[in-house]
């Protein structure tokens, strides 16, 4: 630490005194040196953090979920789309859960939550059809950058309402009459989309959107098999997502070329 020192010089002055014979004047006193102040100290520099390294990608492995239901399967019921007469020719069930005959659940998206890595999304955009006053398929996984294609194959007039996030804020709200062109759009954030429309209120579709590609979504087995997931020793969050009954959570590690099983249950109200 460095001390900073000022000095004063101060020159005696000789007085003599006028009369003859008289003493001299006694010389003033020295001024003390001030006393020298030291340098605050300055405030190091905060170190910057070391940039954590990347978490290395292992040999592949495999992930096998199972979401089955627990309990009584509600009945699908028939649909009353008497309002619009061309929805009305023919009959449709209710989509909102579906039981497989192996006791499993539908329609369930399943992904997982957060791989490390760049993945680029498909080219080809994700198909959204309106046939027979249905939205089909009714659960989709796309990926982030992916576009959405939605088209109305029926002779009546369809809107086509979707909504963004668990918040369902508006996304946009179109009409597609009969022979109108394919309503295109962007999916732009790792989010559940909602499809509605606003002339039939039974319609619904849903797309999950992902930063990665390891997804699917639960069909007549009930299962989804994600493949060459990176292997690494701490575990991957495993999400399942139903319309109706909402979204669970496991962890699950993979192996290098080995296959991980879990599964999920919902319990029905």
């Amino acid at each position: 630490m460095k001390l900073t020192k000022v000095l004063i010089s101060v020159a005696a002055i000789g007085l003599v005194a006028a009369c003859s014979g008289g003493d001299k004047a006694p010389a003033p006193k020295k001024a003390a040196a001030p006393e020298a102040k030291a340098e605050a100290p300055k405030a190091e520099a905060p170190k910057a953090e070391a940039p954590k390294a990347a978490e290395p990608a292992g040999e592949p492995g495999t992930i096998k979920v199972t979401v089955r239901f627990q309990g009584d399967a509600p009945a699908r019921t028939k649909l009353n789309r008497a309002a619009d007469p061309y929805c009305a020719k023919t009959e449709a069930l209710s989509e909102d859960v579906i039981v497989n005959s192996n006791g499993t659940l539908a329609n369930t998206a399943v992904y997982i939550k957060k791989v490390r890595g760049k993945f680029e999304a498909p080219k080809e955009p994700l198909k959204l059809h309106q046939d027979a006053c249905t939205y089909s398929p009714r659960v989709q996984m796309a990926m982030k950058g992916q576009t959405v294609e939605i088209t109305n194959g029926d002779k009546t007039l369809h809107n086509v309402h979707s909504y963004k996030g668990t918040k369902k804020k508006n996304w946009f709200n179109v009409a597609q009459p009969p022979g109108a062109p394919a309503k295109v759009a962007k999916l732009k954030k790792a989010e559940i989309s909602t499809f509605k429309c606003d002339v039939h209120p039974w319609m619904a579709s849903y797309v999950i959107t992902t930063d990665h590609p390891f997804n699917g979504v639960t069909s007549e087995d009930g299962t989804v098999t994600l493949t060459n997931v990176p292997s690494k020793a701490k575990p991957y969050k495993i999400i399942t997502w139903h319309e109706k009954y909402g979204e669970q959570t496991a962890e699950v590690i993979v192996k290098p070329g080995q296959t991980t099983e879990v599964s999920f249950a919902y319990r029905g109200s």
